[in-house]
This record gives structure tokens, C-alpha cells and sequence, in this order.
């Protein structure tokens, strides 16, 4: 876990960097922190860029980002033969390129946290999980609450990730955003070989009777480190940046925008 939760936390304008091999069952150990910045252009031009080698994959949706398919491990975009998730209007889509993924991939959104403030919201999508017999890899809606000083709150359903060949279903995940808070981060994610579909996603204010199925504070323990404190610091300084430029709310959830090719 602890390495995944290095790597993972990031925002949209990070992108992944090579993680230690690991054996596929093993969630908890295989990611390295995110260490490079980028900008979503960048992205972009990469799912356009590298279509050509998949066609049910095109470019990136409006408002969404990619972390980690610049690794080359992964292709992230916007999927246009499949019509069958959700409400039928297509989704977003990542797909592993090699035989044995060394990263994770996610399509995410990062927004300000001012409208969601001291109160307990949930993210919801229906996701789609298909690859060949015997391909192994998991995915995950997730979402994560940023505050001033770092992570508040996460959600990455490291406790109950959806396998491969899984059939449409609807996930949700619930956070509590505390007054303090910066921003929120919200997406789906791919770990290993195999595709996974996301659409049809909603952020809403929920009550307290509705269970949380996060936890606050960080996942892990702060790095101590010299390079793992710089790292620290680096990343949030870019969170703050990130975020400060940010939308109030997600958009494109049902990604109906930017899904054709020009």
C-alpha cells in the first residue's frame, strides 16, 4: 500500500514514473512517488499520438487527464465503439499496452473543494472491466480530499478493487471534505493488464447517515527522508498551484464532450 499511495498522489498535471516489478496479486507494494510535472497538453497529444495503435481508444474527453500513460504502459482516452455503459453514451477508457504493466494509470479530475467544504460527498460512476482469460489486473473509482498541509482524506478501493472481466456496475466511494480543505481529486484507475471503462459519474453532498468508505489523514506515514521530504514538499507546492487554478465542480461526467477524433 505504502508505495501505490507514494505514487498515486498526485494531480492532474503529474504523471507516473517507473515503479520496482512486482507480482500482480500484490496491491499494497509497486508504485514509486509521481516526480515529474506536465502539463495536460502533454497528455493529450500522447492518447491522440498513440490512437493509431488501438481504435476503439480516442483522444482524451473534455476535462479529464491522464497520470502515468506517458509511462508507455497504458492508453488513455476516450473509447468510441463500446456504447453499452452507463446510460449507453460511451466513456472513458484505460487499457494496458504490454504484456506486464511496471505503473498504474489514472483518468482523473482535480477541482477546488470551495462548494463541497464541511460536508460528506460521494463520488459515483459505473465501470466496466474486459481483457482476454487469465489476464489479471484490477481497477477502482477513487477519490482523494487535499488539504493545506496534505492529504486529508482517500478512497482507492485498495480494500475491494474490481477485478478483470468484470460487467457494468455502478461503484461509489464517500469522503468526508473537511472546512479546511484545498481540493478534490476523483477519477478511476488501472493496475496491470486489461482495460477498464468508466462512465457516468456524480460528486453530490450526501448526509451522515450515508457510511463513509474511506479513511482521514494519509494513507501512509510522511516520508522522512531528504528526498523523500523534497518530494513532499514539490508535490504540494504543485497541489496548491493545481488547485488554485481549478474548476468548482468535475464536468463532462457523462463524457459526452471532446469523444470524437477531429
Amino acid at each position: 500500500m505504502q508505495g501505490f499511495m507514494r505514487y498515486i498522489d498526485g494531480v492532474a498535471s503529474f504523471t507516473g514514473v517507473q515503479a520496482p516489478t512486482a507480482a500482480p496479486h500484490r496491491w499494497r507494494q509497486r508504485y514509486v512517488r509521481a516526480a515529474t510535472a506536465v502539463g495536460a497538453a502533454l497528455v493529450a497529444t500522447f492518447a491522440v499520438a498513440t490512437s493509431a495503435a488501438n481504435a476503439q481508444v480516442g483522444r482524451m474527453p473534455t476535462g479529464w487527464y491522464a497520470v502515468g500513460a506517458g509511462t508507455g504502459d497504458y492508453l488513455v482516452g476516450t473509447d468510441l465503439s463500446r456504447r453499452d455503459g452507463g446510460q449507453g453514451e460511451g466513456g472513458g477508457t484505460i487499457r494496458s499496452l504490454v504484456a506486464t504493466p511496471r505503473h498504474v494509470a489514472t483518468l482523473q479530475q482535480s477541482i477546488r473543494a470551495d462548494l463541497y467544504r464541511g460536508q460528506r460527498v460521494r463520488l459515483s460512476g459505473f465501470l466496466k472491466t474486459g481483457a482476454q482469460a487469465g489476464t489479471f489486473g484490477m481497477a477502482s473509482l477513487w477519490m482523494r480530499v487535499d488539504g493545506p498541509s496534505g492529504l486529508e482524506s482517500t478512497d482507492y478501493m485498495q480494500d475491494r478493487p474490481i477485478m478483470q472481466n468484470t460487467a457494468w456496475a455502478r461503484y461509489e466511494v464517500v469522503l468526508d471534505v473537511p472546512p479546511n480543505a484545498v481540493g478534490i481529486s476523483l477519477g478511476a484507475l488501472l493496475e496491470g493488464q486489461g482495460q477498464v471503462w468508466l462512465d457516468d459519474v456524480a460528486l453530490e453532498p450526501v448526509g451522515l447517515d450515508v457510511p463513509l468508505t474511506g479513511r482521514p489523514g494519509p494513507v501512509v506515514a510522511p516520508g522522512n527522508s531528504p528526498g523523500e521530504l523534497r518530494q513532499d514538499a514539490l508535490r504540494l507546492r504543485h497541489k496548491r498551484v493545481v488547485y488554485r487554478d481549478a474548476l468548482l465542480r468535475p464536468v463532462n461526467l457523462g463524457f459526452l464532450e471532446g469523444t470524437r477524433t477531429p
